[in-house]
């Protein structure tokens, strides 16, 4: 069985550099039929103009296109007409669609939709759209992004308060999590492994703790409802989907995958593996490890990984020390650890045509190669997965490309 692989065109520059035509034919000649654009923006400037009229209720002002940037706006509308004469699936990943400001912030349900509304005036043929977030963070080394002990905001107070929940309730179970993590050095030596049960002692111990959790979910499950329905009110058959993290980090994220399947049409999980740069598993398993050590004193790096994962049951087979993750990652990483985290999806969602991963090799950190690429596709696959989704065109070697058309047409 081959895998229906669409594409994300990240850089929409490259209609203008190689034509519309040309990348589509170089898609569809190896079963590719579905594209997926963003962010949708020249540089500095969004790549289609505002309609003011719709942010009459928001505080936020849609960004203007820049006059120059008109007759590349016009090619993008060509690009997204032809695709649709050629029988392509069009998406649309980031259409700058978010307000600054907390996720619980109304000025975020206010412009986002309407921003949403304006894209489809430029682009009326999209079949869908494809949320990147929001999130809850999910990381602990202080000052990096996505930290997982923020925020506690007014917005997010308010909010709190709107749905039932004492915030000063949630603030000190996260606080309490903090301080345990840091406190870990108390612990037998030695690697223990813990089940599902497992978790409820910490519950148990720190009750706040699970409605720190459910306020999480709640937020998220609210702000995406709210894009589904606009979506939804302009074309009932549009699709709308968003991408969590690795089910490992679900909780920590706000993402719970069963209850977003009563929302979205699919889901697209993050399979991104690499070391350093942005949100690879790599990276987050070395700072989670690096400041464990630094939280407690006298922790080594092997006890810090293993105390990772312990945690979330992820792991690098062979990794003893941080140095270690710079290796390409072996074979049995993606049939232990990768398999397992797909086959938490299709637990979680059921239903495997609404699991649609996002795939990708790097995000600024150290590029997986075209071995861990063929590795990572025949998992998917053997995983029981039919779809995904590739991260990108504009970056894609010559290699990987050979990778792919090898598996679609098998």
């Amino acid at each position: 069985m081959s895998l229906d692989i669409w594409m994300f065109i990240g850089g929409i520059d490259a209609f203008e550099e190689e034509g519309a035509d040309r990348i589509l034919d170089r898609l569809e000649s190896v079963g590719i039929d579905k594209i997926v654009l963003g962010d949708l923006r020249f540089g500095a400037s969004p790549a289609y103009p505002p309609t003011p009229e719709l942010y009459s209720e928001c505080e936020t002002r849609p960004p203007e296109m820049s006059p120059e940037d008109v007759p590349r706006f016009e090619t993008l509308q060509r690009a997204v007409e032809r695709a649709k004469e050629r029988n392509f699936g069009v998406y649309l990943h980031d259409w700058l669609q978010s307000a600054p400001g907390c996720i619980n912030d109304p000025e975020k349900l206010r412009y986002g939709p309407a921003r949403t509304r304006d894209v489809v005036r430029s682009f009326p043929g999209v079949d869908g759209f494809i949320l990147d977030g929001p999130e809850w963070g999910y990381e602990i080394a202080p000052d990096y992004r996505s930290n997982l002990f923020r925020c506690d905001c007014d917005c997010c107070r308010t909010r709190a308060a709107e749905w039932g929940y004492d915030f000063d309730v949630l603030w000190q179970a996260q606080a309490r999590l903090k301080d345990r993590l840091g406190n870990l050095g108390n612990l037998p030596p030695g690697r223990r492994e813990r089940g599902l049960i497992d978790g409820l002692d910490a519950l148990i111990a720190n009750p706040g703790l699970f409605d720190w959790f459910r306020f999480k979910t709640d937020s998220i499950e609210h702000y995406v409802g709210a894009f589904a329905d606009t979506a939804r009110s302009l074309e009932p058959a549009r699709k709308v989907a968003c991408g969590p993290r690795l089910p490992a980090f679900a909780p920590l994220t706000g993402y719970n995958f069963g209850r977003l399947s009563e929302i979205v049409d699919f889901q697209c999980p993050k399979l991104y593996f690499w070391q350093h740069g942005i949100d690879g598993l790599k990276g987050t398993l070395y700072r989670w490890a690096e400041t464990l050590c630094a939280w407690n004193p006298g922790m080594n790096e092997p006890e810090a990984l293993d105390r990772v994962r312990e945690l979330f049951a992820l792991w690098v087979p062979g990794v003893r020390c941080l140095a270690d993750l710079d290796a390409p990652l072996p074979a049995e990483f993606f049939e232990q650890v990768a398999l397992s985290e797909i086959f938490k999806m299709r637990e979680r969602v059921g239903d495997v045509s609404r699991i649609r991963p996002w795939m990708g090799l790097h995000h600024g950190g150290v590029r997986m190669d075209s071995r861990e690429l063929e590795h990572l596709l025949h998992t998917v696959e053997h995983g029981g997965l039919t779809t995904l989704i590739y991260w990108h065109y504009n970056d894609i070697t010559e290699s990987d490309w050979r990778v792919i058309q090898d598996l679609i047409r098998t």
